[in-house]
């Protein structure tokens, strides 16, 4: 899908860094997101994928650094961070679904408490967007009726109807069954289409090629590799992306001399310097907030 953007920042992350504790799982990261732009991140789990992600909507705090989000600065004491989320949708990878309530119900309740609808147009909302993901005929079922993957279209939809102007997506397609993973992203993929801007934690590498306009490689909590989508899934400039990508596309051809290769490979794309720029307050470096642990949040 990779096109030429040129709408207005939507995102703009600078110098973000987060450590929880000793664990320093985020490290001075840089990343803008345009208007209608689809950036898809990969990277090995405990990478820092998930967390980048909570970051940008302040699930998580960061330890330093700004994240601003349609202008706002959301990182500043003051911030009204519920005005702001009312504006960005997040799917994660459990579906969150209210389970004694109905697919309606649970697409119907935010807008009327949050973005305090009449519930006659809650519901025609409600019902546009399960249309939207083919679930219209499901309305009266609840989330114990329905499958993973329509549990995760009832998720899209109840987040599009309080018409976000950014979608964020973790890995929603890891929890389910493999025969179910296209129909969800089918409806991703309909939405880039539609010019949703999108920020997609994911390990369907030819979603992210094909409908992604940029790939964001991470790697022991930082961007190793940001570019074209096709690019970077099909020819990676760096080492580090292209064994990792090898053996995602190419699980059973890892040879023996690959084997173990990872940390090597690992060092060489993050020498020490490159390490220590840049870190918490204080002038410390990475051996103050310690070793990464792998282990993604």
């Amino acid at each position: 899908m990779a096109s030429t953007i040129t709408g207005r920042p939507v995102v703009q992350i600078t110098g973000l860094h987060k450590a929880f504790g000793d664990n320093h799982v985020l490290k001075g990261i840089d990343l803008t997101i345009h208007e209608r732009e689809v950036v898809c991140v990969i990277g090995p789990s405990g990478s820092g994928k998930s967390t980048l992600l909570r970051c940008v909507n302040l699930l998580e705090r960061p330890t330093v650094g700004s994240v601003q989000v349609l202008g706002v600065e959301m990182t500043d004491r003051d911030v009204n961070i519920d005005k702001v989320r009312t504006h960005v949708g997040m799917v994660f990878q459990q579906f969150n679904l209210f389970p004694h309530k109905t697919v309606l119900g649970n697409l119907v309740l935010a807008q009327v408490k949050v973005l305090k609808r009449s519930t006659e147009e809650a519901t025609a909302i409600a019902l546009r967007n399960l249309e939207q993901v083919g679930l219209a005929e499901r309305q009266a079922a609840y989330p114990s009726q329905l499958s993973g993957g329509q549990q995760q279209r009832v998720a899209i939809a109840r987040a599009l109807s309080m018409d976000p102007k950014l979608m964020l997506f973790d890995e929603p397609t890891s929890a389910l069954d493999p025969e179910l993973v296209g129909d969800v992203l089918a409806v991703m993929r309909d939405l880039a289409q539609a010019g949703m801007t999108m920020m997609v934690v994911t390990h369907e590498m030819a979603f992210a090629r094909d409908v992604g306009d940029r790939v964001v490689f991470m790697d022991d909590g930082m961007i190793v590799e940001d570019g074209p989508a096709a690019q970077v899934i099909t020819n990676p400039r760096t080492e580090r992306a292209r064994v990792f990508l090898h053996r995602v596309l190419h699980p059973t051809e890892v040879d023996d001399a690959e084997l173990g290769q990872t940390d090597e490979i690992r060092a060489q794309a993050h020498p020490p310097a490159q390490r220590s720029r840049g870190l918490l307050p204080g002038g410390h470096g990475d051996a103050a907030v310690g070793p990464l642990k792998h282990k993604d949040h």
